[in-house]
């Protein structure tokens, strides 16, 4: 009996400390100084009482300590003293009485748990990291295909939720799924912050680590699963499809997972949009959230969220909401980071009263330019475009700024970072020797660091990639919370789930317009989520819904949508006429986010012409909510639906 409660003690003892180790690195530290403060303190505390009774001279205690520091050390060798002990002169009190046995004890033992928990760091990770994935208590589980630098900033500011100087998250564990070289270097760095890393090889590929955190119906403890592919994983269409069809296979809540990729090609892209409209007995065939990361665009979103066009003061909005001249941005390089700065501009430059003018500079622009408008074909209806060709260090270009005239934007996007910076100061002395404002003048820096720039000031940089390799940018919790919202308001059909992903963009971006809405209309974020409708003015109530048009029609030309007629749209619905889902087929004919076809990309005039003849199919589908559908009206709910967005937004805080 007595040997089988020593056996229980010592298993239990083992399994106390892997589960030590399998917790938070802080409180992990914390326990482990205790527990090395205890044994050490009181080890040398009992040996050295104890043999106090050889001696009372200087040199007799010098011993005395010498052999108590010995014996204190021989714990950590799992050896004890204790029958020398007890039969030292004056000892005897240890075998008398029962607390300093049990104490005497207890020092023996945390240091044998120090012991096991070094062993465990020196050969156990891999028992640990085991420990961690099935029996820790946490609530998120983040799987991170990829092991560089930007995979690592991302597992480090999730676990610790953007703020690296405070402890990880305990109910969050970051996972990380490398291949090749660097293991150690790379599970050196993750320990850190608590992560793990595991490896991909012929035995252990992704199904088998997703089968590892266990994400399926079997699972009670009310986890949520982030799947992460980075950069520079080369397989990322192929991936995301293994990991939908296993999801699918476990019959994982799609509420439970999401999905994250940084597509680094517009051909990935592509493929990982066609499974997001993979369709099976009229509903999506993949219901998961599949999130499509461009890195260029989120450095292009931080430009305009740090200075968005609305802010610009030459605007001058009326109290109707209108703005006083043409909307003027200059875009200096055509590279990735100018193209993006571009479309993002335009997103977000779009007011009634104003024309979007945009100049494009670059030494190639010819080839450059070919390309882009190919892909966005449409992008005239709400910009006019000039491209120029030639070097921004030519006479030529001072002449342009001096021909332009107001100039609200312009964008640093050279083929280097010192040449942006150069450039951006040589701006800046023109204009300060022409003795006019400034516009807002962005230095995209490739390489650069996160900057601290003041609201006021006119020059600032964009471009950090810590910067959005962030919790708060990848995932986006705060940007889905208002997306989700601007969708559910408007009934919630389909669940958001099975939307495509332009869908989602598409109220992303409608969320990303509130701030400048906000702004036309005179009122701040709390008191338009007071009131009831954005405005009771009926001449700005027009006004905004017709920028909202305008907005609308800008990011599905930054989409790369175009235009049917009116004619191409009847030919659509009678072509699939046979269908027994009249909504989907009514939509189907109006818009196509596979072919990237739209009807309503038109003006704002143009839209009752459009209304009428989509009435007119929807009477031959006999679909009576359609025959009441109006594309203005459409744009005037997004207006009186924004004081319900913030409201809404503001209860699911």
């Amino acid at each position: 009996m007595s040997f089988f409660l020593v056996l229980l003690l010592v298993i239990f003892i083992t399994i106390l400390t892997g589960v030590l180790m399998a917790r938070s690195r802080r409180i992990k530290r914390w326990i482990y100084t205790v527990l090395f403060a205890f044994a050490v303190g009181g080890g040398f505390f009992f040996y050295s009482y104890g043999y106090l009774s050889s001696g009372t001279s200087p040199t007799d205690a010098l011993l005395v300590a010498l052999r108590g520091i010995i014996r204190t050390a021989r714990m950590f060798t799992l050896n004890n003293n204790y029958v020398e002990l007890v039969n030292e002169q004056g000892a005897q009190w240890m075998r008398g009485y029962l607390l300093p046995q049990i104490v005497f004890w207890l020092c023996h033992i945390s240091a044998l748990v120090i012991v096991q928990a070094a062993l465990l760091s020196l050969f156990g990770w891999k028992l640990i990291d085991w420990v961690r994935l099935h029996l820790g208590l946490h609530r998120e589980v983040y799987l991170i295909k990829g092991g560089d630098t930007y995979a690592l900033i991302l597992g480090e500011n999730i676990a610790t939720q953007d703020n690296p100087r405070r402890p990880p998250k305990k109910e969050r564990l970051v996972v990380f799924l490398i291949e090749g070289g660097g293991e150690k270097e790379i599970r050196e760095k993750a320990a850190h912050f608590g992560g793990i890393v595991q490896i991909l090889d012929r035995n252990h590929d992704l199904s088998h680590y997703l089968g590892l955190i266990n994400p399926g119906k079997w699972n009670r403890r009310g986890r949520k699963y982030y799947v992460v592919f980075t950069q520079e994983d080369a397989s990322v269409p192929g991936d995301i499809q293994l990991t939908v069809e296993f999801a699918k296979e476990k019959a994982v809540d799609s509420k439970n997972l999401d999905i994250f990729v940084v597509a680094a090609s517009e051909w990935d892209r592509e493929k990982i949009e066609a499974i997001t409209q993979a369709k099976e007995g009229g509903h999506r065939k993949n219901p998961y959230t599949i999130h499509i990361i461009n890195e260029a665009d989120l450095l292009a979103r931080q430009m305009t969220e740090a200075r968005p066009p609305f802010e610009c003061p030459g605007l001058n909005f009326n109290k109707t909401g209108t703005a006083a001249r043409d909307f003027t941005v200059m875009i200096l390089g055509f590279g990735t980071a100018g193209q993006y700065a571009l479309l993002r501009l335009i997103m977000n430059g779009q007011f009634a009263g104003s024309r979007m003018r945009a100049i494009v500079v670059d030494r190639d622009i010819e080839h450059l330019s070919e390309c882009f408008l190919h892909r966005h074909p449409s992008l005239d209806i709400c910009c006019k475009i000039d491209f120029k060709n030639f070097d921004v260090r030519d006479k030529a270009f001072f002449e342009l700024l001096k021909e332009t005239g107001n100039i609200d934007y312009i964008v640093a996007a050279l083929s280097g970072d010192g040449m942006n910076r150069q450039t951006a100061l040589d701006i800046r002395l023109y204009y300060e020797r022409k003795g006019t404002a400034l516009p807002f003048i962005a230095v995209y820096e490739k390489d650069g660091g996160p900057h601290d720039t003041g609201r006021d000031e006119k020059v600032f940089s964009f471009g950090c990639r810590e910067a959005v390799y962030k919790e708060a940018v990848m995932i986006r919790e705060e940007t889905d919370r208002m997306a989700r919202v601007v969708h559910e308001v408007y009934g919630g059909n389909p669940p958001w789930q099975e939307l495509d992903w332009v869908l989602q963009e598409s109220n992303r971006a409608s969320a990303d317009f509130i701030p400048a809405m906000l702004r036309l209309a005179g009122l701040s974020e709390e008191t338009a989520g007071k009131q009831q409708t954005l405005t009771s003015e009926n001449e700005l109530a027009e006004t905004l819904a017709k920028t909202e048009h305008l907005r609308w029609n800008a990011f599905h030309a930054a989409m790369g949508f175009r235009p049917i007629s009116i004619e191409e749209m009847r030919r659509r619905f009678e072509k699939y006429s046979g269908e027994k889902n009249t909504r989907t087929h009514l939509d189907f004919c109006r818009r196509d986010s596979k072919a990237r076809l739209q009807v309503c990309l038109i003006t704002w005039d143009e839209l009752d012409a459009v209304t009428e003849a989509y009435r007119e199919v929807a009477r031959k589908a006999d679909n009576e909510k359609e025959q009441k559908r109006d594309f203005k009206d459409n744009d005037r709910s997004i207006i009186e639906s924004i004081p319900k967005f913030l409201q809404a937004a503001k209860d699911k805080e």
